[in-house]
């Protein structure tokens, strides 16, 4: 599927001088990547693909060291080149791609886990589950997010929220340092001590100062939890979905889940993880197993790794995907039945999930000590997901999930979480940011005053 994107990319080449390409080129140990090149497709890709995110790239940079980052946007600056910045790929919006330079961090591959200070330091290639998984080699896990595919820094940077927030809040307020590419070219070491007004920013608005390429995060101890999937006939919808918003309302801090609508075989299914005793697990499971008889029901003890199954390799495949979103303070009668009712004509492509029900430690912090003010207990993440193979049908499926986004937003009053933002438009940042929004400002008009980084939930200086 070919778009205006890709015709503009001819000229915008030709504007670039052959022999700072060849320099470039030489510089970048990870590698560069021009539409003529072999793999220049796949480098293009993000996971959610469909005519709104497909971008043709005037050359995507794989960058294998902060270096390689740093030689990147001193050539996008200097060019003049819209620059996009690709961890894991999953942004809702493509911001992974774009129509000038991708810096390609997947080559920044590296853990290092501390098991006597407990944390991790991590490069910004990284998903999530291989996070988990190789700290779980030394009984301890992240806060990082329910899909094991998204890359941990981005997810981080914009808030994180996962299976371990109501015990241990969300992924940001677990960020204890970064090394970051600002957009004048300086490598920054941000903590506590140096450059703490950026590492407030960076807990929840990250993508909007600069790359970040290592971050360093708290890691947890954590024994055997309960984990797995509850399936049921589509049919059993309705009291499930009533279950689930009364178990949740009560939850312990350890409990998690997210419940799914789907139009194939699976139906509907809660995923869980109770991340405490056995008993109190127990006790929740056995609500979910009487409100209606599961048709599969692979609930466990096991490890909290375990949840990092299912990790993507080899990049995104050739299906087109979107994603629409919408945050509810509060799952109520209302919502409920929109859901169900949309759900009932949903085209066969369709999931809807309900996720991050927002409860314990993550809604204990102040909405102001980070710039990630999403702190509002008995807040829902309303995510409406279709995926297909043939590009014709593109346009049937992005009109019906934006419709029955308009449907479930709210009237007024509306919040975005970052992570989940699907669409852009007057009032966006402020409804992703809060009243965090000014204070961040201040800080795009010190460290990004040109708004080089800008594919993003994106704050905009204030122009003088």
């Amino acid at each position: 599927m070919k778009t205006a994107h890709a015709q503009l990319e001819v000229h915008d080449r030709s504007q670039i001088d052959s022999d700072a390409l060849k320099k470039l080129r030489a510089q970048l140990k990870g590698g560069l990547i021009l539409p003529a090149d072999p793999g220049y497709e796949a480098a293009r890709r993000v996971y959610y693909w469909n005519p709104d995110t497909e971008r043709g790239p005037a050359l995507v940079a794989r960058c294998a060291n902060t270096d390689d980052v740093r030689y990147a946007v001193e050539f996008a600056r200097r060019h003049g080149l819209e620059v996009a910045v690709r961890g894991g790929g999953y942004s809702h919006m493509g911001w992974g791609t774009s129509s000038g330079l991708v810096i390609d961090l997947a080559g920044l591959n590296r853990v290092t886990i501390d098991p006597n200070k407990h944390t991790g330091r991590v490069d910004a290639g990284l998903s999530s589950g291989e996070v988990m998984r190789l700290a779980g080699r030394y009984g301890l896990a992240p806060v990082l997010g329910e899909c094991p595919g998204v890359g941990a820094a981005g997810l981080t940077l914009g808030g994180g929220l996962g299976w371990l927030s109501g015990l241990h809040g969300a992924s940001c307020d677990n960020l204890l340092s970064a090394r970051m590419v600002t957009a004048d070219g300086r490598i920054l070491s941000v903590d506590a001590e140096s450059n703490p007004d950026l590492l407030w920013a960076l807990r929840g608005a990250g993508a909007n100062f600069g790359v970040t390429t290592s971050f360093e995060c708290r890691l947890y101890s954590i024994g055997p939890v309960t984990l797995g999937n509850i399936f049921y006939p589509i049919r059993e919808a309705r009291p499930v979905l009533r279950l689930f918003r009364s178990l949740m309302a009560e939850a312990p801090d350890s409990f998690q889940a997210a419940l799914n609508l789907t139009t194939g075989e699976r139906g509907v299914f809660v995923r869980l993880c109770h991340a405490g005793e056995g008993a109190e697990a127990a006790r929740l499971l056995r609500a979910f197993r009487t409100v209606a008889t599961p048709a599969k029901d692979t609930v466990s003890r096991g490890e909290f790794a375990q949840l990092a199954g299912g990790v993507p390799t080899g990049g995104p495949d050739t299906s087109f995907r979107c994603v629409a979103t919408v945050y509810r303070s509060e799952l109520s009668d209302e919502v409920m039945d929109m859901v169900l009712d949309r759900f009932s004509e949903a085209p066969p492509e369709t999931n809807i999930g309900i996720a991050h029900y927002m409860h314990g430690e993550v809604c204990r912090v102040a909405s102001d000590s980070t710039a990630f003010p999403l702190r509002q207990s008995g807040g829902i993440h309303i995510r409406i997901g279709l995926d297909w193979k043939d590009s014709a049908e593109a346009r049937r499926c992005m009109l019906w999930a934006d419709e029955a986004r308009k449907l479930l937003r709210p009237a007024s009053g509306e919040r975005i979480y970052a992570n989940y933002q699907s669409y852009t438009g007057k009032g966006t940042a402020e409804a992703v940011f809060g009243s965090n929004y000014s204070r961040l400002v201040a800080l795009k008009n010190k460290y990004d005053p040109t708004n080089f980084f800008r594919r993003n939930s994106n704050v905009e200086p204030r122009q003088a």
